[in-house]
């Protein structure tokens, strides 16, 4: 007698995406910290935080990276940081926000980190 064993794929996750300002700084890292917090409270576990428009940063833009990260390790969650150049990159690397806040390539496979 045979079984037949049914195989359910996993599903497949697709991440948040959340857009940055141009500029991050005091004026504006706040609200993006409260944003993507609501996001996390809702449930999202898995988000891109989208940084291709971004052409300044303050210590305070690296500050609400740091936050956001917080809260989502907090939850298992992962967040990754997309498109992130010029002096924001810099400011980034500069100060090793790259251990605890992951840049993701753009070519990775997944359709979300290539919109």
């Amino acid at each position: 007698m045979q079984q037949n064993v049914g195989l359910n794929p996993w599903p497949v996750i697709e991440p948040e995406i959340m857009e940055a300002d141009r500029y991050l700084s005091g004026a504006n890292a706040p609200e993006l910290e409260e944003d993507i917090s609501l996001c996390i409270q809702s449930g999202a576990r898995s988000m891109i935080l989208d940084c291709s428009r971004l052409t300044y940063m303050t210590s305070a833009g690296l500050r609400a990276f740091l936050a956001i990260a917080q809260k989502m390790y907090a939850v298992d969650g992962t967040i990754f940081i997309k498109g992130l150049r010029g002096q924001p990159r810099q400011l980034y690397f500069a100060c090793g926000m790259d251990v605890v806040l992951p840049l993701v390539k753009e070519e990775r496979r997944s359709p979300a980190l290539r919109r």
